[in-house]
């Protein structure tokens, strides 16, 4: 998810955190508790990116290293627990060092207790909401190095923001946290209206909701304000993740007598009625990649989802920019729900080799979910990820002719290539 999501989140822990507080002691917290409550809780839910700080061209790994490290050890459950466990410590040494004399005290028990769950829990709903998406995470390292993913949520959802804005805005909060939050509402607002990727409907009726949120959430009480932001921000994660089961049981329904490695899902942002699928399939030769627009609810239809948004994210197919890709697909077309665009062939045996041959490419393919390649006149292969387009995608690499014996298990790897098994590892190893 996007930073602003993951703190928001923290933030209504935060919240949660001082309620709970309050409510034991029977007891106001201080100024200074709630607000120290909000740094621990915005600090843990961010926690988890700091693997940006050494990802990629800083430690000078590249590009491969990015996409290999970003969501790698620091998305983990050891990691969170570690982490959340380090910025509890360093807040309880904290807060007897700052602050005027009067109160420099230890935090009590209620107090320490609350930030101790507050910092665990935030750090773990930063792998919580990353794993909603289709992007994924392995939270089990190292006991299971999979990627999970579950794409459901949109990277930048927008109706997370606006379900949730109105219920901070309203607590307890100094001026600059009230700007801040307002700030972020009229920028997911003007995002929906001015960037073509939501539909003028979803637009209008977030707008809407935002409106009477930030007038309804003022006339509640605290606790039920409190409340109602964290349970409208559930629903609307169970609504997108109900709407992608939905999806992908359509799309299931169309793929006939052809082994399915996978379906990532995408909904159209602020919309679940709407979503794009890249579908992955193999046979006894080949290797294939699929795409899709599907309506997973009835009253609406693949084809009416295009056209909503044919200026927005579901016209663009990225297979498009593919030459040898084919309007063509092998499944069933019959179904209205599912208005399937093109598809991409290459054989398995060409898969294997490669990653073979090429440690570069081998490593790659312990994060690319969707590997689309082609080798060019000079020997050069270009690789892609098609979750995240083709021809300029930020996935995209480049590998050189380098002949080097390889193994996906062993081989000669540079050290900083983690154990991640490969999101493809079913089509590697030619099972069906």
């Amino acid at each position: 998810m996007d930073n602003v999501t993951h703190a928001l989140a923290g933030v209504l822990l935060a919240d949660l955190a001082t309620a709970a507080v309050t409510r034991r002691t029977s007891t106001p917290v201080s100024p200074r508790f709630r607000r120290v409550a909000t740094f621990v809780g915005v600090m843990a839910a961010e926690l988890p990116d700091i693997d940006l700080v050494y990802a990629g061209p800083v430690l000078g790994m590249g590009k491969l290293g990015y996409l290999l490290h970003h969501r790698g050890h620091t998305h983990t459950i050891v990691w969170a627990i570690l982490g959340a466990w380090a910025l509890w410590w360093g807040t309880r040494w904290w807060w007897t060092r700052r602050g005027d004399p009067a109160s420099r005290r230890p935090l009590d028990a209620d107090e320490a207790r609350a930030l101790l769950v507050l910092a665990l829990v935030g750090a773990l709903s930063h792998l919580l909401l990353d794993w909603t998406n289709s992007y994924g995470v392995h939270p089990f390292w190292p006991i299971d190095n999979r990627w999970f993913y579950g794409d459901a949520v949109f990277i930048v959802e927008p109706w997370l923001w606006i379900v949730s804005i109105p219920a901070l805005w309203w607590g307890e909060r100094r001026p600059v946290g009230r700007i801040a939050l307002a700030g972020a509402l009229l920028l997911i607002i003007a995002a929906m209206w001015g960037l073509g990727q939501v539909a003028p409907p979803i637009a209008a009726a977030a707008t809407l909701l935002a409106v009477v949120g930030m007038i309804g959430h003022r006339l509640l009480p605290p606790m039920t304000r409190l409340a109602s932001g964290v349970l409208l921000w559930v629903a609307a994660t169970m609504l997108f993740a109900v709407s992608g089961a939905r999806a992908r049981a359509q799309v299931t329904r169309t793929v006939r007598d052809l082994p399915l490695h996978d379906i990532v899902l995408n909904p159209a942002p602020g919309d679940p009625a709407c979503w794009r699928a890249i579908v992955v399939t193999s046979d006894a030769v080949f290797y294939r990649v699929s795409t899709a627009v599907v309506a997973p609810w009835s009253g609406t239809t693949g084809s009416a989802c295009a056209a909503r948004y044919r200026s927005g994210r579901m016209s663009g197919d990225p297979l498009v920019e593919l030459a040898d890709a084919s309007p063509t697909v092998p499944f069933d077309t019959t179904l209205a729900a599912v208005r399937w665009g093109r598809t991409w062939a290459a054989p398995r045996a060409e898969l294997i080799a490669i990653a073979m041959e090429r440690c570069e490419f081998a490593a790659a393919l312990r994060f690319l979910r969707v590997p689309i390649w082609h080798e060019d006149g000079a020997g050069v292969i270009h690789l892609s990820d098609a979750r995240f387009g083709t021809g300029g995608g930020f996935a995209d690499l480049d590998i050189p002719p380098a002949p080097i014996p390889c193994s996906l298990t062993s081989g000669q790897v540079p050290p900083w290539i983690p154990p991640w098994v490969p999101p493809r590892a079913d089509v590697l190893s030619g099972g069906g």
